[in-house]
């Protein structure tokens, strides 16, 4: 195997507990259990495909203590939970993997629950045996690590924090009394596994809140712990809900964006330090080892993306990574509202059993028309199960919209996700037609027995009076051209209308920007929409939401708020962003051909990346 002398391979020993290589996936939430917080089969084959990737530590998301928030969470609050963590437990050690799990209590997010200033003497003690109790069922549940959550304003993090602890009893008052709580969780802990059960602490490095949480807060507390027996140290940031963007990043920050935190970490204590914050690259995880900013490399949504990321860069095969774009769908989006784990570019990931490629019943001839990434995914997904396929482009490259979607500030890492599908499909050998059009003509000499219609989407032209083409540009001609107009006018002020305003102003275009909505960026995850718009306000470009355009004159639109009054905004071009119709030209002259035929992707229903890699997979699935 090419890569076995990487640091990231080697072997690592924590109080007895030999991991096979550094990569740990992290603990993140998946909302896969069920409603009572139970083990289910769908949380189990998660965590399975993550250790059968080749994980050396899988560290199962956070499991609550006690029973006080009502909501879907993880449980290890009982010993009825005991049995189904137990078969969790050793279907990830099943693959060679280590098996460890997080235990957690939320605290005042819990809305049941009291706040920490709030509890007596006797409460405290409670949730402290809590903690050591659920240790306890962990261990014997057959994990081998139990790591105590403290980091991201829950509530050990509620104790340490001068923002959240104002008591002036033994808990609360000075930086030495905040942490008393998470010492004794320790000792309570300790107490429960015995002397040779490893503890892991994650705790947020810094909140990067003015007044919370420091590195040196973090860095004193570390070492307290370390003296108190921990044997590894977690190391994260940011704090719930205030500072999400450090708890998740997104693709604006930079990959390894919390080394520096565990470099200044290693400084305080011995402790072998396990560091997340978008390590999504092996190679760059070697690195983060090679030069000790740390023992160990956390992976969440980097093992989401591709859980055979550490088997595929073990052999050498860096280039079929589906490395995770940081576009926080699965995480920020999904699992904010409630929603059991998606993944935007892999299809696979909480869904392994209904994604399984079963080959067909009948080999066919099924012609793809349109090398987007719905039409690559299907494509895929259509050769895999034994199809004869043939992709169409009519472009001389791949990858539709993608393309463009990549070139706006900080979104480099689309780019990299279409170098992967269009690697895949030369390492697979796909018949690729580029520059080469379907129409009706092609079908019928091609004969297929199934058509996909993979033909993207075609930009909204707005019904405005005295609008003419010979002013505007569209959001991709924008991207891709060298404007020479300078005062430029979008309409449409969602994701496409917002980057689109930050590349023409980083070129010193002035710009203004028009949406009918009450605000901007409403179509955006809420981490990326709080970054990118910050970015955008610091620009202060002009802006108009709750506002149509009812004219356009010459070199000037007539603007209406929604809240009364009218006005003018001058313009020497127009971009328009507001959103794509179905290109279906050729699902219509199609049709007289009564043949098999399937819309995905943009065709269909112009939306996002998500939808048209999730189509593609499912109809590649079905036919």
């Amino acid at each position: 195997m090419k890569n076995r002398d990487w640091k990231l391979f080697q072997p690592i020993t924590i109080k007895g507990l030999t991991l096979k290589n550094r990569i740990a996936l992290l603990p993140m939430g998946t909302k896969l259990h069920n409603a009572l917080g139970e083990v289910t089969e769908k949380l189990v084959d998660y965590y399975e495909e993550v250790a059968k990737g080749g994980a050396g530590l899988v560290i199962v998301q956070a499991a609550y203590v006690t029973d006080e928030y009502k909501g879907s969470r993880l449980r290890i609050s009982s010993d009825d939970f005991v049995s189904g963590l137990n078969e969790l437990a050793e279907g990830i050690q099943s693959w060679g993997a280590r098996a460890a799990i997080q235990i957690s209590h939320r605290g005042y997010l819990s809305t049941e629950g009291p706040t920490i200033n709030d509890l007596d003497e006797p409460g405290i003690r409670k949730l402290i045996e809590a903690f050591g109790e659920a240790a306890e069922r962990a261990k014997r549940a057959g994990f081998e690590m139990v790591e105590i959550h403290g980091a991201h304003g829950y509530l050990i993090p509620q104790f340490l924090s001068g923002l959240t602890n104002r008591r002036t009893d033994d808990y609360g008052g000075t930086s030495e009394k905040r942490m008393t709580f998470p010492l004794k969780v320790l000792r309570s802990v300790r107490k429960a596994v015995g002397d040779k059960f490893p503890i892991s602490f994650r705790m947020s490095g810094d909140e990067f809140l003015p007044g919370g949480i420091s590195l040196d807060d973090s860095k004193n507390l570390a070492v307290h712990l370390e003296k108190e027996g921990l044997d590894l140290i977690s190391l994260t940031a940011g704090k719930n809900p205030d500072i999400r963007e450090w708890m998740i990043q997104p693709m604006a920050f930079p990959r390894g964006c919390l080394t520096s935190l565990s470099q200044e970490m290693k400084k305080a204590v011995v402790l072998p330090i396990l560091i997340a914050g978008r390590i999504n690259e092996p190679v760059l995880a070697n690195s983060i080892l090679e030069e000790r900013k740390a023992d160990l490399i956390g992976m969440g949504r980097g093992l989401i993306a591709d859980p055979c990321l550490p088997k595929k860069a073990l052999a050498g095969e860096l280039d079929q990574i589906r490395k995770c774009i940081a576009c926080n769908f699965c995480h920020g989006k999904r699992f904010a509202q409630g929603l059991p784990l998606k993944c935007a570019i892999n299809p696979e990931a909480g869904m392994k059993k209904e994604t399984v490629l079963i080959a067909g019943r009948k080999r066919r001839r099924v012609l793809v028309a349109g090398g987007g990434p719905s039409g690559l995914e299907c494509a895929h997904s259509l050769q895999e199960r034994g199809h004869e396929v043939l992709l169409f482009e009519k472009s001389g490259v791949l990858g539709g919209r993608l393309r463009t979607a990549a070139i706006p500030p900080h979104k480099e890492e689309i780019g990299e996700f279409l170098t992967f599908l269009v690697t895949r499909a030369k390492s697979e050998k796909l018949p690729v037609f580029l520059n080469q059009g379907v129409n009706r003509s092609t079908i019928e000499n091609l004969h297929p027995d199934v058509l996909v219609l993979a033909t993207g989407g075609k930009p909204i032209v707005p019904s405005i009076s005295g609008l003419s083409m010979d002013v505007c540009y569209t959001a991709e001609e924008a991207l891709t051209r060298d404007l020479h107009e300078q005062r430029i006018l979008i309409l449409g002020g969602g994701l496409v209308g917002c980057e689109v305003a930050e590349f023409l102003m980083s070129k010193g275009k002035e710009i203004a920007i028009v949406e009918i909505l009450p605000d901007l960026g409403l179509d955006l995850e809420p981490i990326t929409r709080k970054l990118l718009l910050k970015r955008l306000l610091e620009k202060k470009p002009g802006i108009h939401t709750s506002t149509e355009i009812s004219k356009i004159e010459k070199g000037k639109a007539l603007f209406q708020p929604q809240t009364g009054g009218e006005g003018f905004l001058h313009f020497d071009a127009i971009v328009l962003a507001v959103g794509f119709s179905p290109n279906d030209d050729l699902l219509q002259s199609a049709q007289p051909l009564a043949l098999e035929t399937y819309s995905i992707g943009d065709c269909l229903t112009p939306r996002g990346i998500f939808e048209a890699i999730h189509a593609g997979n499912r109809i590649g699935r079905l036919i």
